[in-house]
């Protein structure tokens, strides 16, 4: 009877009002994907690995919060206890919630890039310290934006706008509300280059492929299975390049990925992809910033300068189409910061 109770339990759905689903994606690998509208703040993919003998988890999500609701998950698949929490790189979306697997799995070990604790103890707590005094701001004026009718633009909001904003003001709220609990939980395996994870019942192999959307940033990879789980390297439906990004290497880094030849890709935000065409746009995108930013300096251009003549025209409207939010969204997270890094990094080479 209890067996009976605990199956039922096991196999019952998340909530409906849940805002993410769980997804299967091989046997024994399960991505608790959210499913917020696309905005302009995020909560992160969580993936569960179910081994012959213990769990390996990769993200912890934007907050605690989050977080127990993914573990939440994880007991409705497997009773296995939690060896290992993956770490794709260092930013809160991906990590907040590392406390809670701390908290319910003693011994549990945290696997990040060598270079995770250094940001963590810097930027990382600067932008959580820049969070806690701008978020509440920034929540209160999108929620002021939608009841005014008026984009971030300025212009007329429309209905997939209004139901970003929305939902970025509860993901702000939310992470905001869970910082003065919060516990920064640091890496404690660090990978340079490859780690070796035998969970009893295939390889799971832990890659830093390159710098691109961090210098920290590290992919899973299941090589029998053909699974790369990739962190923000890739995001959908608009690249998270931003400021702490290496445009100069990104573009080589994802073309490293792709040599992994894998059928099926995990995204740090975004769906599950069973096709490598999104990649390969990116990293077009990528290659142009790179290139054409090149360029620029070597015409003597300044950074004002280079943001007009470096043209990603024709890409913006491949990734974002005319909807207004993902142009937003590319103009503030992709071009904006892409080509300010580009430029600084092109002139430090010089």
């Amino acid at each position: 009877m209890i067996a009976t109770l605990v199956a039922a339990w096991c196999a019952a759905a998340p909530p409906a009002h849940a805002p993410y689903e769980v997804q299967p994606v091989v046997p024994g690998v399960h991505v608790v994907m959210r499913r917020e509208p696309p905005g302009l703040w995020f909560d992160s993919n969580s993936v569960f690995i179910v081994g012959a003998r213990d769990v390996v988890v990769v993200d912890t999500n934007v907050s605690p919060e989050s977080a127990r609701a993914s573990l939440a998950e994880l007991r409705r698949i497997t009773d296995k206890p939690v060896r290992y929490v993956v770490n794709t790189h260092w930013h809160d979306d991906h990590l907040a919630g590392n406390q809670v697997y701390r908290d319910a799995f003693p011994g549990v070990q945290f696997v990040g890039h060598v270079r995770t604790r250094e940001e963590l103890s810097t930027t990382g707590a600067e932008n959580r310290k820049q969070a806690q005094e701008a978020g509440p701001g920034f929540a209160k004026a999108l929620r002021k934006r939608v009841e005014d009718g008026r984009s971030l633009a300025g212009a007329p909001i429309t209905d997939e706008e209004r139901a970003a904003y929305l939902s970025d003001a509860r993901l702000v709220e939310r992470y905001v509300g869970d910082l003065p609990g919060l516990e920064v939980v640091f890496p404690t395996v660090e990978v340079a280059e490859r780690l070796v994870i035998d969970d009893g019942s295939r390889t799971i192999e832990v890659l830093h492929l390159g710098r691109g959307h961090t210098g920290a940033d590290l992919v899973v990879h299941l090589p029998k299975e053909r699974v790369a789980i990739v962190g923000d390297l890739v995001s959908w439906p608009v690249p998270l390049v931003g400021t702490t990004s290496h445009p100069a290497d990104f573009a080589s880094t994802l073309q490293r990925l792709l040599g992994l030849e894998a059928s099926v890709i995990v995204p740090g935000h975004g769906p599950v992809q069973r096709d490598d065409a999104y990649v390969r746009l990116v990293a077009r995108l990528l290659a142009t910033i790179r290139d054409q930013t090149a360029a620029a300096i070597a015409r003597g251009e300044t950074l004002e300068q280079a943001r007009k003549s470096v043209d990603l025209s024709e890409l913006r409207k491949a990734i974002a189409g005319d909807s207004a939010l993902r142009q937003f969204a590319f103009d503030n997270y992709v071009a904006g910061p892409g080509i300010a890094v580009a430029h600084r990094e092109a002139q430090r080479k010089d």
